[in-house]
């Protein structure tokens, strides 16, 4: 399964161009990093909060350190891990979608 972020009210045409997807968990680790909930894989935020939080993250100070997250094999499933500094790449993408949406919404899910 993924979430999508995207700007709301956008065309599909423009929602497909200008769109961030990630699996469920780097979604819900993304979130929480964030400071939102992530109980729930979709809803809405204002864009303006949301580069706000972004800008934030962005900061260089420890407590924005992105580690690298190990694989995880539980018998047949396996869970894949991330690379070091994937949650700052994903939040600067995140980041310039909602610039893009200036006074907008973003909408996931």
């Amino acid at each position: 399964m993924s979430v999508t972020f995207w700007i709301a009210g956008a065309a599909r045409s423009e929602r497909e161009q200008s769109s961030l997807n990630l699996n469920n968990r780097n979604a819900a680790d993304l979130l929480t990093w964030l400071g939102l909930a992530a109980d729930e894989l979709w809803g809405e935020i204002a864009a303006r909060d949301l580069a706000a939080r972004c800008r934030r993250r962005l900061w260089p100070e420890p407590r924005n350190s992105d580690l690298a997250v190990d694989a995880i094999e539980e018998g047949r499933l396996v869970i894949c891990g991330r690379p070091a500094g994937y949650l700052h790449e994903r939040t600067r993408q995140l980041l310039q979608l909602a610039e893009l949406a200036g006074d907008g919404v973003i909408a996931y899910g």
